[in-house]
């Protein structure tokens, strides 16, 4: 069996510029020195066989520098797991420091077999690196007015028309926005909850355009969904304000509200219909908001506040419909697709695997307390109505199994055993019981609350799939939306469910909320021991509950 160490190659990556080095079998390390490097160096290490990924780490394949200090590299695995991924550490390696690469012989190919030798490689980085105060104009162009040695120089010098730049890069602003790149061997980015970027929170695809608020040399701090979160410099491109033309807003047309998402990278839009549009805004005006609820001008002023129904609707509500009246829908839907656009839905309403889902949406609805409008929404947008290939061939209406950077082709052997593998290994046990692993609301939502928080990388997946809500419920009459539920969501970091309507000693606890914002359906807010209110119960077997009315805010729908 040929040695793991037949070949490892190390590319210095400078988006399509490479430059390898091949290290033969009986090296033991790249005996070149590699001087003047960039801060922002990266390394990729390629093996001839793939790589046992229980056998790397930051034990087993690491950076020290000068003083024998360990750097903490991220890693990550590409191109089927021979290639291993070595990020620069947080805040970059320090200027004319020397550093050396270990490769230990702990590292394992999947067959079991060792590496022969340890490996190392030393690189040293460019001296005098500066951080640049520069003026930047409308189109972009920077003009360097002053170098400092240090990133905190430049930022407090910075006036409301410059920037800093590090290595001709945009590291820091007055304001602007943020396009998301890839980094890493990964095409998402990290949301972080902290400045530092030790805890994840969630993670949104590249050329995600999210609002800047602050940076330093190691991290950036942006909003999305109406929250603060951190990402790493290395998926930032920045976009100060006066470069700015062209970004995701909000419109009205015909009473319904559309969500225009604008691509920073390619220069277009792309948009969808995502509810009724509040009774504040107007045709013609653009709109902004970064949670879909609270509404900006162009100069940044709160124009009004309004959340939309089906994106808030806990999946624990059950729908007005029948069986029948889904099954209609869906043929109806299918046949208008089919009539407008005859090639991407050519025989749609023979092909589609959501024909006659009816009584199996229903049958689930009751015994699993999944609303089946939910599920038929989200069978409609992962599986562009029963159509795509997954759902063709694999009978996988909603992408399950099935991740950004690792695609898998999960097979079932019917619809309905996809659908009850939604159910039970997915909603009703990682993502809707309150404490479980991927607990963040029943709703379908935003970054901040709901299932979007982890199910799926696009920020607007939530409300996409709100709007298909929103039509479905208009084209089988508007029974929903004429029967709103009360909806609240939960104010303090942490709230307690009981039984009964008090929190006297002794009283148990049916189970705890345990961010704020979670989002309840109220039964009754009359109750002879006010302020408390009765709400439906998230966990099994879904009766009626009670928290205490002062910790949950009333949503007012438009």
């Amino acid at each position: 069996m040929k040695s793991l160490t037949k070949l490892i190659t190390t590319i210095a990556v400078t988006f399509l510029v490479a430059f390898a080095l091949t290290l033969s079998a009986e090296a033991a390390s790249w005996q070149d020195h590699s001087p003047d490097q960039n801060p922002d160096k990266p390394w990729i290490v390629t093996f001839s066989k793939p790589v046992n990924k229980n056998t790397v780490s930051k034990r087993t394949i690491y950076i020290k520098d000068s003083k024998g200090v360990t750097k903490d590299n991220e890693i990550t695995y590409s191109d089927s797991d021979k290639k291993v991924h070595i990020a620069p550490p947080a805040g970059n390696y320090r200027s004319g420091e020397t550093y050396t690469l270990y490769i230990t012989q702990a590292v394992e190919n999947t067959e079991g077999t060792p590496l022969k030798t340890p490996v190392t490689k030393t690189f040293s980085i460019k001296a005098g690196v500066t951080y640049d105060l520069a003026h930047v104009q409308a189109n972009g162009t920077t003009t360097v007015v002053e170098k400092f040695p240090s990133f905190e120089a430049a930022a407090s010098r910075m006036n409301s028309h410059q920037v800093v730049l590090f290595q001709n890069r945009i590291i820091h602003m007055p304001s602007g926005l943020i396009s998301t790149v890839p980094y890493g061997g990964s095409s998402l980015t990290i949301l972080y909850t902290d400045e530092k970027l030790n805890n994840q929170e969630t993670y949104v695809p590249a050329d995600t355009e999210l609002v800047y608020v602050d940076s330093t040399a190691t991290s950036v701090k942006v909003e999305l969904a109406g929250r603060n979160f951190y990402i790493k410099p290395q998926n930032a491109m920045m976009l100060p304000s006066q470069t700015v033309t062209d970004r995701t807003h909000y419109k009205v047309k015909k009473e319904s509200l559309y969500h225009l998402i604008y691509s920073h990278k390619t220069q277009k839009y792309a948009a969808y219909e995502m509810g009724a549009a509040p009774s504040f805004m107007q045709e013609g005006i653009k709109y902004y908001s970064t949670d879909g609820s609270h509404f900006h001008n162009e100069t940044g002023a709160l124009i009004g506040t309004a959340h939309q129904y089906f994106q808030y609707l806990p999946m624990r509500s059950m729908t007005r419909y029948t069986a029948d009246e889904l099954d209609a829908y869906i043929m109806k839907q299918l046949q208008i697709l089919e009539e407008s656009n005859p090639t991407t839905y050519k025989n749609a309403t023979t092909r589609s695997k959501l024909i006659g889902l009816g009584t199996e949406l229903k049958r689930i609805e009751q015994e699993s307390y999944v609303n089946a409008m939910h599920i038929l929404a989200l069978a409609q947008h992962e599986s562009q109505y029963g159509l795509s290939k997954r759902a063709l061939e694999n009978n996988n209406l909603f992408g399950l199994y099935v991740r950004d950077d690792n695609p898998s082709n999960q097979v079932f052997a019917t619809v309905s055993e996809n659908i009850q593998e939604l159910v039970d290994s997915f909603l009703n046990k990682n993502y809707l019981p309150p404490g479980a692993v991927y607990a963040n609301g029943t709703n379908f939502g935003n970054k901040a609350i709901g299932m979007n928080v982890k199910y799926a990388s696009d920020p607007y997946w939530g409300s996409k799939i709100a709007g298909h809500l929103y039509r479905m419920d208009r084209s089988m009459g508007g029974k929903e939306i004429a029967n709103q539920l009360k909806i609240g969501l939960t104010n303090p970091p942490s709230l307690n469910v009981r039984p009964i309507p008090s929190s006297a000693s002794g009283t148990p606890t049916m189970y705890t909320y345990q961010k704020m914002g979670m989002p309840l359906i109220i039964l009754d807010e009359q109750l002879p021991e006010a302020p408390w209110i009765k709400i439906r119960s998230d966990k099994a077997p879904y009766g009626s509950l009670y928290v205490h009315g002062d910790y949950v805010d009333r949503l007012e729908w438009q």
